[in-house]
């Protein structure tokens, strides 16, 4: 084997690498992702004190909830990811923490609404350093026969920081609202919701330490120091060429797993709304059990979805992430089409726990289809575009669509059972159709680049 192909061999095999090490990174990447949810998602329990103390609507609150963290987490990625590609990736999750925490800090001292959307911004963008900079490294210390596996634990600990963020959150702020107002000499009164803020904001800033002294970055794999290349990142204008010339490939990678994500950006929004308007249950007992279902059916299914594809993998199927998205797509429609429209409400209940499993399973199987059909120094680039097209569209489209079947085509907010029915089997279907006529040149991709990393 040459030089050239020894760089470029597919199973990493480096002085410090080990099984037990690569998995205990996952580890850290995961509790790294758990804090940035604290940080993300605390913001949602604090709705009606942040309102009072600072005189704003219910749109400025949600301008803070979605437009401040969302758009600029999705805009920053595309430039986050490149410098995944060109820089020490373990140095750039780090500066993330440190900026993320100290922003959820700044949060806390917010006077005014500008100051705490600025902050919320500012969240945003470090926390887009986690992703792209995770899934790189992980490449780097997975074979690709298990990366998938590696990397839906990483993506599911998403779901697992969401129900940790409501039960730490709601223990902060009920022991803050016990201590009332602190005067803080410089900063002046902190209320407890400012309180809260500052005291979730610590973990990011000590863990990040503990990410210094404990992850090692690995040597990246698969590449060739060719006088054109000398180990740099390919530039944005050679990433998006990549993109257009291998489109029939990539985009139904993007655009399949996308769709999929708005059902369950959808479901996500209006189950609580369905379960209040239909069956007459309070926000706390539907926001237990749907929070419940997230945590334990949801990180399962991402898991699960990453170990059905890198199962299919090992028995020969090239097309695996693709083909494991279809499948949890069609496992998952007929749950998601029903569930809204049984009259008992325990039985509706039942139905959704499918519906939570199979729909997180594509989670897993998305973004780590893209390593295993890029350049190594276009992986972090890639991901930041799956991330950004996924956010946007997804997190922003799904709530949107179930709302205006609602109001224009329904005309009765009490109708949103049918709307959920109709909408979300319907992307759902769109998106395993795309991963379906996708599979194909999906898998001879890889193929092609298992052939050429042998």
């Amino acid at each position: 084997m040459s030089n050239a192909q020894s760089d470029a061999a597919s199973d990493p095999n480096f002085a410090f690498r080990s099984d037990g090490y690569a998995w205990f990174v996952v580890f850290m990447l995961c509790l790294a992702a758990i804090i940035s949810f604290i940080d993300r998602q605390i913001i949602s329990l604090l709705v009606d004190p942040i309102k009072n103390d600072l005189g704003i609507s219910d749109t400025q609150v949600s301008l803070l909830q979605g437009f401040a963290f969302a758009l600029f987490y999705s805009a920053a990625a595309i430039p986050m990811g490149r410098l995944v590609d060109a820089r020490n990736r373990k140095t750039i999750i780090l500066a993330g923490m440190v900026l993320w925490s100290f922003a959820t800090a700044v949060c806390g001292l917010a006077k005014v609404f500008w100051q705490l959307f600025v902050a919320r911004m500012m969240v945003g963008v470090g926390e887009a350093t986690l992703s792209p900079a995770g899934f790189s490294m992980l490449a780097d210390y997975f074979p690709r026969k298990s990366l998938t596996r590696a990397l839906s634990v990483f993506t599911g600990s998403s779901f697992l920081g969401t129900g940790i963020a409501l039960l730490v959150g709601g223990f902060v702020i009920s022991k803050m609202t016990e201590i009332g107002p602190v005067d803080l000499g410089f900063f002046g009164t902190i209320r407890p919701w400012q309180m809260t803020f500052l005291i979730v904001s610590v973990p990011g800033l000590i863990f990040a330490f503990i990410v210094w002294l404990l992850v090692r970055e690995p040597p990246r794999l698969g590449i060739t120091k060719t006088a054109e290349q000398k180990d740099e990142a390919l530039s944005l204008r050679q990433a998006w060429q990549y993109l257009i010339d291998n489109k029939i490939v990539i985009l139904p990678v993007v655009f399949g797993f996308t769709f999929l994500t708005v059902a369950m950006f959808s479901v996500s929004a209006w189950v609580p709304a369905y379960f209040m308007r239909t069956h007459g249950m309070t926000a706390g007992e539907i926001g237990g059990i749907f929070g419940l279902y997230f945590v334990t059916l949801g990180s399962a299914g991402v898991v699960t979805g990453g170990l059905l594809s890198d199962w299919m993998k090992s028995r020969g199927y090239n097309d695996s992430n693709m083909r494991a998205g279809f499948i949890s797509a069609i496992l998952a429609t007929p749950f998601l089409a029903t569930f809204t429209l049984v009259p008992d409400k325990d039985l509706s209940l039942v139905l959704l726990a499918p519906v939570v499993f199979f729909g997180t399973m594509p989670f897993g199987t998305g973004p780590s289809a893209l390593p295993l059909i890029v350049p190594n120094r276009l992986r972090g680039q890639m991901v930041a575009i799956y991330l950004l097209v996924a956010n946007v569209i997804g997190q922003g489209g799904g709530p949107f669509l179930v709302a205006v079947f609602t109001d224009y085509v329904l005309g009765d907010s009490d109708l949103i059972r049918y709307s959920i029915s109709v909408v979300c089997p319907t992307v759902m279907l769109i998106g395993a159709a795309i991963l379906f006529f996708g599979k194909k040149p999906y898998g001879t991709h890889v193929s092609k680049m298992d052939a050429e990393l042998a």
